[in-house]
């Protein structure tokens, strides 16, 4: 039950027919030709498929649900499916011994799931899937590797490649995204687990570790579904806002902390696990994509409740004495805020910044140090906003996200 070097094992259990009698792929289907499978005339004889594992994100939760589809070698479903239930924390299933028609698999996984970037269990479902022949793999994970392959590998099927050759060429093609390391031996994505300790299962983290980035479930979702539907008939990723989405959220990530997470997550179902080095891959995509990060994490919407927002990506200029809108919505509470204020130009004769203490909306704020011109305010809910103005004069924003040495975002502005 403990089996984590898997996600989903598939054990093949052969059974012998009665000498003499015909080969039936399933239920009395001879040669499987009215499922429409080109079987030669020499189907598995009997076989019965056991099938057990464990579903991934971070793990799928208790209760969650895992759904098995059979296949022709088309991989068009046959109609035949079977339902199971993940029974604990580890997300591990069982599914009794069944007689399949065919090899070929699609397997998908609906539930609650840990997050593995904010530590903490998710607050909505999402769902991933995997297509495999379970003839040719000991085992079938689905992450979110076999996910993204999924929809890439039926296309290319269908256009006349193997299916052996269409789950190679999709695999490389999303690892070439990621400018993963091409030293690194991955068979594929099915033999990888975030609970396993090879470089190979180190890139499973990283690349899972930067869709999730800090996105809620929704998010993430849209994100893989967009995703999906652009990488489907050419294997590249063509949307320059989805690559953007990537690598800004990849810029962010708190490799240490997902570390830690990933064991104590783990250490508390009384299983020990040893975290492969994953952070290198972030940083070599970081270093080596050639994504521009243009979209923002953290989103700094044009107005807020006392008119324009100080910190939005367009305004540059904003009137002395009059109250703005200082506004930034975090999308959870794993992702800190702090933004700090400096004075760059100009004389002040009333304190250069002032604000309505009413108007306080999930903002610390210091007092402005005349010393070093600079005010700080550290966000303490997931929307803010402040009613803030100014004297005359030049002014800069910082903005630091979980506690970064270096700002993720400046903004100059002028206060005439």
């Amino acid at each position: 039950m403990k089996k984590l070097l898997f996600s989903l094992s598939i054990v093949i259990l052969a059974q012998s027919c009665e000498t003499g009698t015909p080969t039936f792929c399933n239920d009395g289907i001879q040669n499987g030709n009215e499922l429409g499978i080109d079987c030669g005339g020499d189907c598995p004889p009997c076989a019965s498929y056991s099938v057990e594992g464990h579903a991934q994100k971070g793990p799928f939760l208790n209760g969650s649900s895992v759904l098995l589809s059979v296949l022709d070698s088309n991989l068009n479903q046959l109609g035949t499916s079977y339902t199971s239930q993940i029974l604990d924390n580890s997300g591990y299933f069982l599914f009794g011994s069944t007689n399949l028609a065919s090899p070929y698999v699609a397997l998908r996984a609906d539930g609650f799931y840990f997050n593995e970037v904010c530590g903490s269990p998710s607050n909505a479902q999402i769902t991933l899937n995997a297509v495999a022949n379970v003839n040719s793999v000991p085992a079938v994970n689905v992450n979110t590797l076999t996910h993204l392959e999924k929809a890439r590998v039926e296309y290319l099927v269908s256009n006349g490649s193997t299916f052996a050759q269409a789950k190679q060429q999709a695999l490389q093609e999303i690892l070439n995204i990621f400018n993963i390391d091409p030293s690194i031996n991955i068979a594929s994505a099915e033999l990888l687990s975030i609970a396993s300790s090879s470089a190979a299962d180190g890139v499973l983290i990283a690349i899972t570790s930067i869709l999730q980035g800090y996105r809620s479930e929704s998010e993430f979702s849209d994100l893989m579904a967009n995703l999906v539907t652009d990488l489907r008939t050419d294997g590249v990723l063509n949307s320059t806002i989805l690559a953007s989405e990537l690598i800004s959220h990849a810029k962010l990530l708190d490799t240490t902390a997902i570390r830690q997470n990933i064991i104590d997550r783990y250490a508390a179902m009384g299983i020990t696990v040893n975290v492969p080095n994953f952070g290198q891959h972030i940083q070599n995509y970081i270093d080596n994509t050639t994504h521009q990060a243009q979209s923002t994490v953290i989103d700094y919407p044009e107005t807020g409740l006392n008119g324009l927002n100080l910190l939005n990506t367009t305004d540059s200029v904003f009137s002395e004495w009059d109250f703005h809108s200082l506004v930034a919505n975090r999308p959870n509470d794993c992702l800190s805020l702090k933004v700090v204020l400096k004075k760059l130009s100009g004389n002040c004769q009333y304190g250069c910044a002032f604000y309505s203490v009413s108007s306080v909306q999930n903002w610390n704020i210091s007092s402005f140090d005349q010393s070093t011109l600079t005010q700080t305010f550290i966000s303490t809910g997931l929307e803010t906003d402040l009613a803030l103005g100014f004297e005359y004069g030049m002014y800069r924003f910082e903005m630091y996200i979980n506690d970064e040495t270096t700002p993720s975002r400046i903004k100059t502005f002028q206060v005439n």
